[in-house]
């Protein structure tokens, strides 16, 4: 299963599908991840387990054998080798027990469980992620040739998309519209790699926990040319990462350096300096140098900009919002459409046509998804891969103390950014994995019992994954057909997404706005009639599901001023506005059709 593991893990970092599919960098991962749990949990559940508080004389490769069993009678810390995988099994327990009754209990259920389209993180996704990080701690605890093979996917997968990410920079791109992550014009251009992740910020805190994972590896490794192999990777996944220009993943770096400083007892020798300060020089004279002027045109903003945009605003506006709601939060996924009553004068000047998608922090996200017990178990789950020990397996304690690093690391950069589904599974890979390194193995064993409860939940989650693809496909060709012209195809392709589509957000918002584009292009009268009905239906259903509800409402206005309906686009303007009363839009156009109608002490309010 280790096999399995670890190539589900270097596939979900490394899978996008332009083209194919029509969210190309988010369905596939989540695709990748829903059949890679489901197999894995099959696999896991037709042996049976013995659970998390079993433990086992027996050893694999790479074990310390009968010690443990020694060891275990002369008593274990508190964080000793099996209770850190006890503690971790039942903190992902809660989670997922935590992540229900928030879906349950949130203002739109649907999609509080299958997640919006730009992330796709719904509490389904979340639980398969804590269920794969589970497997990981279960099937490596003790075993460190399995620790191995799983940093050796990792470490493959980071060095590959790092090597993209820097030809992305170059100007290299066989895949992807270089002008989605160039931003700027002339000699201030800012070019920010995003990868194979869809979006820089996310990319670079990745691949600042690839770097401290290949550095455990390179620990663990007995073969001289696998050992440069492992560094060849984290020194490719920190030059990327540099270039992304992310601050938070820069931030992160000096923040597990100075940790891992700490723990090895570094001492500056004349070699150690001589090697920073060829590094350094390395590093200026690519920054002076022509292509370094990219990263001098990031380093003008980040001069303009210290601040990270309005971030401290922002995570104001979200505490203030967490807060109204401690015990459950409002559930998974509806900040988008949650968060406007919160958004102050402030935010709201200093961005005013922007939808905030996030709180951009990952204790602020679970503190508004779940409330305050979710907030805690994240907490929680930070301190049982920070704070075990694992005195049983001295030889290990250098490639854990790298895996703690990387924690610290990766804990530091999210403090600017939330989850994603690549950045969160290797966040709970890296506790996992910290966990395994201090546990003794968990052999399996039959078990109807078991075999019964995880049978069900892996078909879930293959047919899940399978629905995922169908619909994302079928919208792909929608698109295409729109753009080609051809209405009649479109309508059936999108009605095949709307049978696989799981319940939740739509994109019922593109669809009308898409079809409406085409009715305005088409010399063809008919088709115009047909596209702009097929528009307004798509625009009603999306004021339903919408992940961003005022977007829709006012996308339904500009549909009811297109044909003269005065008072439904004053009704839906007033949607709009009831659902981001701060967003200077809905009330600018409304105060244009009220001054129109000649009210215009109401006209005035609005504008």
């Amino acid at each position: 299963m280790t096999l399995l593991q670890a190539v589900a893990i270097g596939l979900l970092a490394l899978i996008i599908a332009p083209g194919y599919l029509f969210y190309f960098d988010v369905t596939p991962k989540v695709v990748i991840l829903l059949a890679g749990t489901g197999i894995a949990l099959a696999w896991w559940g037709m042996a049976g387990s013995k659970g998390a508080g079993a433990g086992s004389q027996g050893m694999g490769a790479g074990g310390p054998g009968p010690a443990m069993g020694a060891r275990f009678a002369r008593g274990t810390p508190p964080w000793g080798p099996q209770p850190a995988l006890r503690w971790f099994s039942w903190l992902l327990l809660l989670d997922v027990v935590s992540l229900s009754v928030s879906t349950a209990f949130s203002k739109s259920p649907a999609l509080s469980a299958f997640g919006t389209n730009w992330r796709r993180f719904g509490s389904v996704i979340q639980a398969a992620v804590l269920v794969f990080a589970w497997l990981i701690a279960s099937h490596t605890a003790g075993r460190p040739d399995r620790v191995k093979m799983i940093l050796r996917a990792i470490a493959t997968a980071g060095g590959i998309s790092a090597v993209y990410g820097i030809a992305q920079y170059f100007g290299w791109d066989p895949i992807l519209p270089a002008a989605a992550y160039h931003i700027g014009e002339g000699i201030w251009t800012i070019v920010r790699p995003p990868g194979t992740l869809g979006y820089a910020s996310y990319f670079g805190t990745w691949l600042l926990f690839v770097a401290g994972l290949s550095l455990a590896l390179a620990d663990m490794e007995t073969s001289s040319s696998l050992r440069r192999m492992a560094f060849a990777a984290a020194a490719l996944s920190l030059a990327a990462m540099l270039l992304t220009g992310t601050r938070a993943a820069i931030l992160g770096l000096a923040a597990g350096a100075a940790v891992w400083l700490y723990h090895s007892g570094f001492r500056l020798t004349r070699r150690k300096a001589a090697a920073v300060a060829l590094i350094l020089a390395a590093g200026a004279a690519f920054y002076f140098s022509p292509p370094g002027w990219k990263l001098r045109s990031r380093a003008r903003w980040f001069a303009e900009d210290p601040w990270g945009g309005n971030r401290p605003n922002l995570w104001r506006d979200s505490l203030r919002m967490g807060l109204a709601r401690l015990p459950l939060g409002y559930g998974p996924e509806v900040f988008t459409a949650a968060f406007p009553p919160f958004e102050s004068k402030a935010l709201a000047q200093a961005y005013p046509d922007f939808a905030h998608e996030s709180p951009h922090n990952i204790f602020l996200d679970a503190l508004i998804s779940q409330g305050l017990p979710g907030l805690l178990i994240l907490c929680a789950l930070c301190a049982s891969g920070l704070l075990i020990r694992g005195e049983a397996l001295k030889p290990l304690a250098c490639p854990r103390n790298r895996i703690r690093t990387a924690l610290v690391a990766g804990i530091v950069s999210q403090q600017f950014t939330v989850f994603t589904l690549p950045t969160a599974l290797i966040f709970y890979i890296t506790i996992a994995l910290a966990v395994g390194l201090t546990s003794d193995p968990v052999e399996p064993r039959r078990d109807w019992r078991f075999t019964f409860a995880a049978a069900p939940v892996a078909l879930a989650l293959i047919y899940l994954a399978a629905r995922f693809t169908l619909a994302d496909h079928a919208l792909a060709l929608a698109r295409r057909s729109v753009e080609s012209g051809d209405l009649r195809t479109a309508v059936a392709h999108y009605r095949q997404y709307q049978r696989w589509q799981p319940p939740g957000t739509t994109s019922d918002l593109w669809y009308s706005r898409a079809l409406l584009g085409l009715a305005q292009k088409t010399p063809d009268f008919g088709q115009r009639f047909q596209a702009i009905a097929q528009s307004g239906a798509a625009a009603v259903r999306a004021t339903q599901a919408a992940e961003d509800p005022f977007n829709a409402w006012y996308n339904m206005a500009t549909l009811y001023a297109s044909q003269n309906d005065w008072r439904r686009t004053e009704q839906s303007l007033r949607a709009a506005i009831a659902a981001n009363p701060r967003w200077f839009k809905p009330h600018w156009t409304l105060a244009q059709l009220l001054r129109l109608e000649n009210r215009m002490e109401e006209a005035e309010t609005e504008a």
